[in-house]
């Protein structure tokens, strides 16, 4: 039996058809204008991505620039701190030279005093002679007893004080400073001259020597005294040898004796220059 068409069936039919275009017209609209929402949603997670990471490296990079930079602080507060520390020290040992180059001036300039008192109280010792001078002429004198003792307890007095005192100076010398001392003891114009002679080579030879009067009468033969047998045997010899080497000495001799000074101070020596030796035949 054969379909019926209606008008009606058709029109339906015709609606459905248009209906389902429609609906796929939709869908198609809806698709395309999904498609470049979803690009979009991609491209933003996408550049968010990328834009975080971008914002992590900078973070990081900016983290290491502030610790290069504080690095680079502290390195520059080192060198700062060195340099003050340099600049300190410096000013310390330019103190500490100057505090010392002063030190030794001072030191320098108290050992020339030194010496310069050790040679004035040398020049003091030929007073003892003086005093023994003075002591035979009173002997002369009617009633001298207690003039002679009275000399005799200055010399004793005079001696003592001049030893200590040399002993006390020698102790705040250098050994090549403690010079031993000779005393010339000349009678008259001819053996001062001959005294002056020997200054140099006694100077150069590490003596002290020091002119004196003979107080008494001219010795017949030159002769050296020297007090300390076992300390000063030694350097007697050596003196003997220097001055046996002038014609005038030839017969220079040896004697060991006890200290008429009464004094404990430096070595000294006493030379008591004779008559001329007799010239070889």
């Amino acid at each position: 039996m054969a379909a019926l068409n209606s008008p009606n069936a058709d029109l339906e039919q015709s609606l459905f058809k248009a209906n389902l275009k429609e609906m796929k017209l939709r869908q198609r609209v809806t698709l395309v204008a999904l498609v470049p929402v979803a690009i979009g949603v991609l491209w933003l997670v996408f550049s968010l991505y990328y834009v975080t990471q971008w914002q992590a490296r900078v973070q990081e990079v900016e983290e290491r620039e502030a610790k290069t930079q504080q690095r680079e602080n502290e390195a520059r507060q080192q060198v700062v701190d060195a340099n003050a520390k340099r600049t300190e020290a410096e000013t310390r040992a330019e103190t500490s030279l100057a505090q010392e180059k002063a030190a030794k001036d001072s030191a320098a300039d108290a050992q020339r005093r030194l010496i310069k008192a050790r040679a004035e109280i040398g020049n003091l010792a030929p007073l003892l002679s003086e005093i023994t001078a003075a002591k035979g002429l009173a002997a002369k004198l009617n009633n001298s007893e207690g003039l002679e003792a009275e000399l005799t307890e200055m010399r004793k007095i005079l001696g003592r004080t001049v030893g200590k005192t040399e002993s006390e100076i020698d102790k705040g010398l250098p050994e090549a400073d403690r010079k031993s001392r000779v005393y010339l003891f000349v009678s008259d114009e001819t053996q001062r001259d001959l005294a002056k002679s020997l200054l140099p080579t006694l100077a150069a030879n590490g003596f002290d020597a020091v002119l004196a009067q003979n107080p008494g009468r001219r010795a017949e033969a030159t002769e050296i005294r020297y007090f300390n047998e076992a300390r000063d045997k030694a350097e007697a010899a050596k003196l003997q040898g220097l001055l046996v080497v002038q014609p005038a000495l030839a017969d220079c001799r040896l004697n060991p004796t006890t200290d008429p000074d009464h004094a404990t101070g430096s070595r000294k020596f006493q030379v008591w220059l004779g008559k001329p030796a007799a010239a070889p035949k």
